[in-house]
């Protein structure tokens, strides 16, 4: 009966991590239940999930490209699921290291888009900016050039305007006075 229940929990877990493109992995730390519901709460909203998990049972589970993260579970394991085609890796990187600084869990490693990361490396990942900041900085990169052409333009029609002006009023100054 025990082994049916294993092979039923790694089904389940196997099912979850096929759903889930890109997962970091944590070992949690005592933590209060304020602090796990911010936690928990805080990643869902970036349409992650945690959940804690059974080791040797998600070892089996693991696929062939995500086997060698079964040398990160040890201890009180969770896994932070990121399902979906465009998800935010960085926003939920950067919730996992702020939980880890403030001694909530440690981050292990992952496995973001393709490629096994350590510790050090989901922190890097935080580092960066995230999907927002990037749109916004391609935004103004792309609004650049012809922002200055309309500047150069606007400089050019001006001053020809002030030209014409001044031409006009001293023109129009000479007439009088002749």
């Amino acid at each position: 009966m025990a082994k049916e229940i294993k092979q039923l929990m790694a089904a389940e877990i196997r099912s979850q991590l096929d759903e889930a493109d890109n997962l970091l992995v944590v070992r949690l730390l005592p933590m209060d239940a304020q602090a796990n519901h911010t936690l928990r709460t805080t990643l869902r909203g970036q349409g992650a999930s945690l959940r804690v998990i059974h080791n040797r049972t998600t070892r089996h589970a693991l696929d062939e490209g995500r086997r060698a993260l079964g040398d990160l579970f040890s201890g009180q394991t969770a896994l932070a699921l990121v399902p979906g085609e465009d998800p935010d890796m960085v926003s939920v990187a950067k919730t996992i290291v702020a939980a880890a600084r403030s001694n909530q869990l440690e981050v292990r490693g992952g496995f973001v888009d393709g490629e096994l990361l350590d510790g050090p490396g989901v922190e890097a990942l935080s580092n960066s900016p995230d999907k927002k900041t990037l749109r916004g900085m391609l935004a103004g990169a792309i609004m650049g050039p012809g922002r200055g052409i309309a500047t150069t333009i606007q400089a050019v029609c001006s001053g020809l305007a002030r030209c014409l002006k001044q031409r006009s009023e001293g023109g129009a100054g000479e007439a009088q006075a002749g």
